[in-house]
């Protein structure tokens, strides 16, 4: 009975290794996801980003003037997204936090860059991704914005680049 209670005692400390990742870091993976995906150039890149999105997943993407909102309107719009040539990710800063156990929000930017006519084209963005948890306890895109950075006018304050944190939640970047 002794030695049962000593190995118990011995290894205890060990089950703290073995507890899930916060629900921050998930969210945080699972935009890292996206962002291979979508820049993957794989032959199977459209299905494997649509994947990624609720069936009611709602998609305002960087280069559409139109609100996606089912699925197939979805795989349109990365039908020629992510199939743009030599499409990367530049840079990305994000900010995630999550509300409950089901519902995270990931806020930045990033920039993506793609060939066009011989030239390497940049397009900072900004973006918001909404997580759901589906019924498979995976992270899944219920809503997703993305719009290309505006001009901001001379006459509007910049604030410090050093602000530019992430209150109450997991700042990302790459």
């Amino acid at each position: 009975m002794i030695s049962v209670t000593a190995l118990l005692i011995a290894i205890s400390p060990l089950s703290g290794f073995a507890e899930t990742e916060k629900p921050e870091k998930e969210v945080a993976d699972t935009t890292d996801i996206w962002l291979n995906t979508v820049t993957s150039g794989s032959e199977e890149v459209v299905d494997e980003v649509v994947a990624l999105y609720g069936k009611d997943g709602i998609l305002w993407g960087t280069v559409s003037e139109q609100v996606r909102d089912n699925p197939a309107e979805i795989r349109d719009y990365f039908e020629y997204f992510a199939k743009l040539p030599e499409l990367s990710v530049s840079s990305y800063k994000g900010c995630v936090r999550t509300y409950n156990e089901n519902l995270a929000i990931n806020i930045g930017y990033y920039t993506f860059t793609f060939r066009k006519d011989g030239e390497t084209i940049e397009v900072p963005a900004r973006y918001s991704f909404v997580y759901q948890k589906n019924g498979n306890n995976q992270w899944e895109i219920i809503e997703h914005h993305s719009s290309a950075l505006p001009q901001a006018p001379e006459a509007l304050h910049q604030v410090d680049a050093e602000q530019d944190t992430c209150e109450n939640g997991l700042l990302v970047q790459r």
